[in-house]
């Protein structure tokens, strides 16, 4: 399924555990996946395994064209097709259908599927009002449609130009230059690291295909921003106030956020030369390996398996996580970690987390391993 001659360690590791999750059948990678008594357990009925499915696919045939030559990768577009024929038309999200379209771009599919996407995301984009999308679902959508569009599907650069244009106007914030969850009156004030990371990964692509300077303004300025919100020990705080671009709360950590997502700016921003990231990367990469508040490696201590965050250990801390969040944002107060107390690592393994992995370090000379540096 993936070769491991020009992965890291950190993506071997990945593939191998991927190996062992795919249901041929479903065509699906779990959504999640825990050690139990009788081994990994994987659960595969909740409705967000699609979108799982194509984000972990994408980092597949990423790391796929990295090694062409390798016999493991030999036919692996079939996990593609398979998905396709199974779950083409259900896929109905307009994130899933953007995170479909960059899919198929990279994978060099024919122009009539290309265009077939691109037309549904279309369509989603004029029969919803602005306040109906979340700055995730746009920003997944973006990055897809720049992309196919510099690969030459059609109608795609007409598709970007008015998703960049609706997020630019409706969804940035003139001060800060960060993107709002979406266009409520209370998340207005609150964005997540993961809908930062994609706002930011959305407007680079962006800027890359239309050639102008506000998508790279948008892209250099929140990176900067992000860099001055990372913790003492590399962490990436969950929730965002969008006007000041303080942190409001770390909790959870999640590990997918420091071992691939914010690489997802981090590495383009270094590549470009663009602002000084290395230290940022360095750290970031170090939390996982157990440089963190509890002194625990991510990755599990008797075989790998990539966990998903430490957690404040009570109850409801969802629903808690929200509103202590509006709360600081409110009155511009920043969140703070707690030095190891009330917290605990969530064992959970998500399949899109190893997806990031390889879409994220695929084919680079400068991959990540395993044990602390």
């Amino acid at each position: 399924m993936l070769s491991q001659r020009q992965l890291g360690e950190l993506g071997s590791a990945s593939a191998t555990l991927l190996r062992g999750t795919y249901d041929p059948g479903r065509a699906l990678f779990p959504f999640s996946s825990r050690l139990g008594d009788r081994g990994v357990e994987h659960t595969f009925d909740h409705p967000q395994t699609i979108r799982y499915t194509i984000n972990t696919l994408l980092g597949i045939q990423r790391a796929a064209q990295s090694d062409g030559e390798d016999p493991l990768l030999q036919g692996s577009g079939w996990m593609v097709d398979r998905f396709l024929e199974l779950h083409l038309e259900q896929t109905s999200n307009p994130a899933d259908l953007g995170l479909l379209l960059l899919l198929l771009a990279e994978g060099g599919r024919d122009e009539q599927l290309l265009s077939q996407v691109v037309d549904r995301i279309s369509a989603t984009l004029e029969s919803r009002s602005a306040g109906a999308f979340t700055i995730q679902e746009l920003g997944w959508m973006l990055w897809g449609s720049s992309v196919a569009a510099r690969l030459g599907a059609p109608k795609a650069e007409e598709v970007a130009h008015g998703v960049f244009g609706l997020v630019d106007e409706r969804f940035v914030d003139p001060e800060s230059l960060l993107a709002r969850h979406n266009l409520s009156r209370q998340r207005s004030r609150v964005v997540s690291f993961g809908g930062t990371v994609y706002f930011l990964r959305s407007v680079y692509e962006y800027g890359i295909l239309s050639g102008t300077p506000r998508p790279a303004r948008l892209f250099e300025s929140g990176v900067r921003a992000m860099l001055e919100l990372q913790g003492p020990r590399g962490e990436w705080p969950w929730m965002i106030s969008v006007r000041t671009g303080i942190p409001l709360d770390f909790y959870p950590v999640f590990g997918v956020h420091q071992d691939s997502m914010a690489m997802l700016f981090l590495l383009p921003a270094l590549d470009d030369g663009l602002v000084d990231v290395e230290s940022a990367i360095a750290r970031s990469l170090a939390w996982s390996l157990g440089d963190n508040e509890l002194g625990e490696p991510m990755y599990g201590r008797d075989g790998f398996f990539a966990y998903r965050s430490i957690r404040r250990d009570q109850l409801l801390f969802r629903e808690r996580r929200f509103a202590r969040s509006l709360a600081r944002a409110l009155v511009d107060r920043p969140g703070s970690l707690t030095g190891g107390r009330g917290v605990a690592v969530n064992r959970e393994c998500r399949s899109y987390h190893l997806g990031w992995i390889l879409y994220a370090w695929a084919g680079r000379a400068d991959q990540p391993g395993l044990e602390a540096r």
